[in-house]
């Protein structure tokens, strides 16, 4: 049974994603329960999203519209969230099969030194473009992030949204200027291993309340 606090979380992050104009056909929220995740069923949209539309899975599901979803959480354990979104320069980036550099200060440090297409949108293409990465875009449009906490996985599809307008507009107006990078190396590590650290922990905890 799906608790409470996660029922909440998983809803009020939904209501974010659509608020952000980040919601389109197939998308997916989950997060890491006891007994494996809770996601949205497969035909429920997020604008239209009830807690009767929320489900609970183990993580040897064999589901197919969840197969990547439990894969991830099996093969990363400090994975507590998964978002598959569809902002729309993200879409049109992920449909060019093209890669976003880093283009923004936060991206190098929430999303990583780039986001790149995956080969195809198969579960292990999918589950290969996340390793030691926490985004990847997917084939055909839309992205996919991860967190250790709901916080964390909305905040990356937040800045990979903003970081592809900037990919996006820069490359028309006469192209980007591309952060170092060893610079962008230091951001990351700084952020991941340093300031999120105790950050992401408190949300965890106010999350899993």
């Amino acid at each position: 049974m799906i608790d409470n606090k996660t029922k909440e979380v998983v809803m009020q992050y939904a209501a974010k994603i659509v608020a952000e104009g980040m919601n389109g056909k197939g998308d997916r929220i989950a997060m890491r329960t006891k007994d494996g995740f809770c996601v949205n069923d497969a035909s429920a949209a997020l604008d239209t999203l009830k807690e009767e539309d929320l489900i609970e899975l183990p993580l040897d599901t064999d589901d197919k519209d969840f197969a990547v979803i439990a894969k991830l959480f099996s093969k990363r354990p400090e994975i507590h969230a998964l978002l598959y979104t569809h902002a729309p320069f993200v879409c049109a980036v992920a449909r060019a099969k093209a890669t976003i550099p880093a283009v923004l200060d936060d991206m190098t440090q929430i999303v990583g030194l780039n986001c790149k297409t995956c080969k195809s949108a198969t579960t292990d293409d999918l589950v290969k473009g996340l390793r030691k990465r926490n985004s990847v875009l997917v084939p055909g449009g839309g992205a996919l992030t991860v967190g250790r906490t709901m916080d964390e996985a909305y905040t990356c599809a937040l800045v990979l949204d903003k970081a592809s307008h900037a990919y996006v507009c820069g490359s028309v107006i006469g192209g980007n200027k591309i952060i170092n990078c060893i610079e962008a190396k230091l951001m990351n590590f700084i952020y991941q291993k340093k300031y999120s650290k105790v950050n992401q922990e408190n949300i965890s905890k106010r999350e899993g309340e």
